[in-house]
């Protein structure tokens, strides 16, 4: 999710210069696309953010989870870090 913030923050940078390279032309379609691109782009560029954030925390609960679990012997050692690895490999 992170690489859609940065295509988010990418894409809004060239509609930004997209604009700025047009607005004393009398091409304004091209100025409007820019427009376009940046409205679209900063939405995209903060659902990517965010989405990545809730991504990280699930993971992490899930492995302090996987600790306690291990903690109270429900859990031997082997299956801890067989579990451990699944959830760092997502």
């Amino acid at each position: 999710m992170k690489v859609m913030s940065i295509i988010g923050i990418v894409w809004f940078s060239l509609s930004l210069i997209c604009v700025l390279a047009f607005r004393n032309s009398l091409n304004d379609e091209a100025a409007g696309w820019g427009m376009l691109g940046m409205l679209y782009a900063i939405p995209y560029s903060i659902v990517g953010l965010i989405m990545s954030n809730k991504t990280e925390k699930s993971t992490i609960q899930q492995l302090i989870e996987l600790s306690e679990l291990k903690e109270k012997g429900i859990l031997s050692e082997d299956e801890f870090n067989a579990k451990k690895n699944d959830l760092l490999k997502m």
